[in-house]
């Protein structure tokens, strides 16, 4: 095989994270919230690291108000595997395709700027949560759970759910506080 039918063949067995938000136009932020927040709700090793950080820039573009996701270079032209990311969709999508029929606009308050603002902090405290306390499953599960939920919120203009994905934010924060002080506590114990 020659050198330029194998890159030919990695390229295509990648996907970059610039393509994927490129691909979601006018409903990036929300859709980018359930594209990174879906991976933390599996057991992918590093995975809850690497999401997180794209969390952390795109919280920080919804707080200031931006309307479409800038990243940088360096990190839109990251490649992510696409058989993991089709596996994860293909394992997430039933259930998100179940919750798209019970969403619609509603609550327009929880759903306005003001509301968006509060959901780029709550989404910086996952993502924070995220890179710090990268332990799959338990670990990211309650952190990827809200993301979805927001992001669902957001794309849909529902705000029950943007409500509701207060609550589990507040719930994941609390769980991720507790694994990772439990980490830190048992390290410090051992040294």
């Amino acid at each position: 095989m020659s050198a330029q039918a194998s890159t030919h063949s990695e390229i295509l067995s990648t996907i970059t994270i610039g393509d994927l938000l490129a691909a979601l136009r006018n409903r990036a932020f929300g859709l980018s919230l359930i594209l990174f927040g879906l991976p933390n709700l599996l057991p992918i090793p590093g995975l809850p690291i690497i999401t997180g950080l794209v969390l952390v820039l795109l919280a920080l573009q919804i707080v200031v108000g931006r309307d479409v996701p800038w990243l940088p270079d360096r990190i839109a032209r990251t490649a992510l595997p696409r058989e993991k990311l089709t596996a994860v969709m293909n394992r997430t999508m039933p259930l998100l395709t179940k919750l798209e029929t019970l969403t619609r606009p509603r609550l327009g308050l929880a759903a306005g700027p003001t509301a968006r603002r509060a959901v780029g902090v709550a989404v910086l405290v996952l993502a924070v949560l995220l890179v710090l306390v990268p332990i799959p499953w338990i670990g990211s599960m309650p952190q990827g759970l809200a993301l979805c939920v927001f992001g669902l919120g957001l794309t849909e203009r529902d705000g029950v759910l943007v409500v509701c994905g207060f609550i589990l934010a507040a719930i994941a924060t609390a769980i991720g506080a507790g694994i990772g002080y439990t980490v830190f506590a048992g390290a410090q114990a051992i040294f």
